[in-house]
Order: C-alpha cells, then structure tokens, then sequence
C-alpha cells in the first residue's frame, strides 16, 4: 500500500545560473524548489519533485523597441521566433542542493537547451525569447531508505 507525504526541506543553496547570448543580451535562470513528497510503498521509497524555474533576460539596449502593453499568447510568440536556437556561452551553472528532514540529499541541475528570440517586444520594450530548459534530479537517500525515483 502507498503512503504519500509532503516533507519539509532546507535550502543549501539556489543559485542564479547565466548565459551570454549570442546577441549580447544575459539570460539568467534560477530554479525553485516548490514541494517534494516521499512515495513509501511498502519497503520502498520513492519522491516527487515538483519545481519551477525562472527565466530573466537583461537584453541589449540596442534590440529595444516599442513597449507592447497587451498580454502575449504562447502561440504568438512562437509564431514570431526571429532567431531560432541561439548560441550562447555559458558563465555559470551550478546544481541547486536541498536537505529533507530525514537526511536525503536532493541536487537539481537546471540545463538550458534552446534559446529563441522573437520579433515581440515586452512591456518595458526588450525583447521576447523562447527559453527551454530541462532539470536533472539526482536523489541521494539517507540510509533508512531504498531508492526508486520518481
């Protein structure tokens, strides 16, 4: 039988990780763990991470255009993309580290895989970009525990 729990976590650390994009502009993303929740089913454990990673970009000032005051739809900014798949370097990324109170260890690694740039301006006038990213969780259980993650 299943027995879900929420569990309290700690924060180690959440670092802002950033990017230099090809066009001059930084991206910086920052992911945030919201809730985990221990799976036990039976002798086994397994966790739920449910995070959300925040995007900000500090554009070029020569790509700034006029403010567009009114919400923008995933469609339309799709529909826009100007540059597809942009280069960018990397300047740092570090994992995020969180401790459970039971003595697991949890690292997430947030890792950027395409950046787009759209001809949409914001609400300030820069630019809008399409940013996709993907996390990693690695899950290291305290000794009571036998792993199976989720």
């Amino acid at each position: 039988m299943q027995n879900t729990k929420t569990i309290e976590f700690e924060i180690i650390k959440e670092p802002w990780n950033k990017y230099q994009l090809v066009d001059n502009s930084i991206l910086k993303t920052r992911t945030v763990l919201k809730k985990i929740q221990r799976v036990m089913d039976g002798d086994k454990v397994s966790f739920s991470v449910d995070a959300q990673t925040l995007t900000v970009i500090y554009a070029d000032s020569t790509l700034k255009g006029t403010p567009n005051t009114r919400p923008i739809t995933k469609k339309e900014i799709l529909d826009s993309i100007e540059k597809p798949d942009m280069h960018y370097d990397t300047l740092s990324q570090e994992f995020n580290e969180y401790h459970l109170d039971d003595g697991t260890k949890i690292k997430i690694f947030t890792n950027v895989t395409t950046v787009s740039r759209t001809t949409l301006k914001d609400p300030k006038g820069d630019p809008v970009y399409n940013i996709k990213s993907s996390n990693t969780v690695e899950i290291k259980p305290s000794e009571q525990y036998k792993q199976t993650t989720k």
